[in-house]
């Protein structure tokens, strides 16, 4: 498949999600899959609002890399994800500080989790870790594969290559259509 293919299987997927019920809150983030517990509601995935292009911007000085194309395009289109109550994210720009309401969701933070990579040594410089794994512990990094927006999925902890995609939007598609496969829905 190629990357428009990828991106239309995304789609798809959360399209899919959406028939479980979906809302919109003011600051752009979409809650996606209702799940009633008891008599409050709980939702399946969290998809924040796309960055801009200063957000970018801001994200390649406090990296100290420039993002990858591949990844800077994601992060234009989605600024990052919760899925299936916190199995995967989809790391993006975290506002500093403590906030109530809705402006409390907001996504893992990108640069928290290349700097967390970082202090454990195996990560090359260029290479930005952008997603992670809550059940296996694994990160999908963009920069350590042959192509240079390549993709590979590692072990936290050793860096040890378990897959490798051709770009992000593979990455994601075939995490999302994994996870859906498991029925985590």
């Amino acid at each position: 498949m190629n990357a428009t293919q990828h991106i239309v299987c995304i789609q798809d997927l959360l399209d899919q999600w959406r028939a479980m019920g979906r809302q919109l809150l003011r600051n752009g983030v979409e809650l996606i899959g209702q799940l009633p517990i008891d008599d409050q509601v709980a939702w399946l995935h969290v998809v924040f609002p796309p960055l801009s292009a200063d957000g970018i911007e801001v994200l390649d000085r406090e990296l100290g890399v420039p993002l990858p194309s591949g990844l800077r395009a994601l992060l234009r289109c989605c600024g990052g994800m919760s899925l299936f109550s916190g199995a995967f994210h989809l790391a993006g720009r975290r506002r500093p500080g403590v906030a109530v309401g809705d402006g409390a969701l907001q996504p893992f933070d990108l640069v928290a989790l290349n700097h967390e990579i970082d202090v454990i040594g195996w990560k090359p410089k260029h290479a930005v870790a952008f997603a992670q794994n809550s059940w296996d512990l694994t990160v999908h990094v963009t920069g350590m594969a042959e192509q240079p927006e390549g993709v590979v999925r590692c072990e936290r902890q050793t860096g040890r290559i378990i897959e490798q995609h051709d770009d992000v939007f593979a990455c994601i598609a075939a995490r999302l259509s994994r996870l859906d496969e498991l029925q985590l829905r």
